[in-house]
């Protein structure tokens, strides 16, 4: 397969995820009568006994995927999924959503420039301008005050406790993303359909061991879930997180990490939140302001010249 249609492919699974992702920003609105750490806990369930069956509707013997997959892949639930997650709730519940929405909007240039900085994959002086682009068309999304939901007051100390938690949960799915390339591009033993599988039932091995903690401790977090109102439509949008934001998210994503650098395939990581902004548009019925109209356009300008000069590299390279 040449190197353009592996990119072509890798670009548009990486969309795919995107796509998929950005079902995390409307649902858990929609779900507001119910706690982050429930939808949390709710989804994770899904994508972990999502997994657990097609793992079992394939008869994959467990006894046939090497210890250090199964090892990698709880790493992954936890850095991925559940830490990742658990962090950014922390993140916007201490500094505000627009904080956190800033810090974690750099995810695509942090894993482009770390990417680029482990595997040595071409000029840091190529990623420049790319990155200031999307860097804008973050700062500018984020000045419009998208997302910024919390009305709770912040402390100094609440501050710098929610810009820690931000910076673990960048540093946490940075390591991801890259490792998991790397991994993937590696290991031949699984195919990256099945190791997403796999990740997915580490993450219910995860979820299943909060839930004990939970019952020995007393807390009883999911026990009344049941007899809420509006039940059904938590059973439909953690379906939907679980499934859709989750195994089909971490499977495309697995498939543009194989076929493309680190550097480009974190880029595409800002699909997540121009699907997410799309899908509130539609819900709510509104229209993007000029000024969320003018950072999406830097946030795709960034993402085009920067896939434009790292291909010309590589073109020129092969000369």
């Amino acid at each position: 397969m040449s190197n353009n249609r592996l990119s072509f492919l890798g670009i548009l699974f990486g969309m795919i995820a995107g796509a998929a992702w950005g079902l995390a920003f409307l649902i858990p609105n929609i779900l507001s009568s119910f706690s982050s750490l429930e939808i949390t806990l709710g989804r994770y369930f899904m994508y972990g006994s999502y997994s657990l069956l097609l793992f079992m509707i394939y008869k994959t013997n467990p006894l046939h995927i090497p210890a250090r997959v199964w090892s990698r892949a709880l790493l992954y639930a936890f850095t991925g999924n559940i830490g990742y997650f658990f962090f950014l709730v922390l993140g916007i519940k201490y500094a505000g959503a627009t904080i956190t929405a800033l810090i974690i909007g750099t995810l695509p240039i942090v894993i482009s420039f770390v990417g680029n900085l482990l595997n040595k994959e071409f000029p840091f002086k190529i990623l420049l301008i790319p990155a200031c682009l999307i860097l804008i068309g973050i700062f500018l999304l984020s000045s419009s005050g998208q997302g910024d939901v919390s009305s709770l007051p912040v402390t100094k100390s609440s501050l710098l406790l929610g810009f820690l938690c931000c910076f673990i949960a960048l540093a946490l799915w940075t390591w991801y993303g890259i490792s998991n390339a790397n991994f993937l591009k590696k290991e031949t033993e699984v195919t990256p359909n099945l190791f997403s599988t796999i990740v997915g039932i580490q993450t219910l091995t995860l979820v299943g061991f909060v839930l004990l903690i939970s019952k020995l401790t007393n807390q009883q977090i999911m026990s009344n879930l049941i007899v809420q109102d509006g039940f059904m439509e938590y059973l439909i949008g953690i379906i939907v997180l679980g499934i859709i934001a989750s195994w089909v998210a971490t499977w495309a994503w697995n498939q543009t990490s194989i076929r493309l650098t680190v550097s480009i395939a974190g880029m595409m990581i800002v699909f997540e939140t121009i699907f997410g902004l799309l899908y509130s548009f539609v819900y709510y019925a509104t229209f993007p302001t000029i000024l969320e109209w003018v950072s999406i356009i830097f946030i795709l300008q960034g993402i085009t010249f920067g896939i434009w000069k790292i291909n010309r590299h590589r073109i020129a390279e092969q000369k």
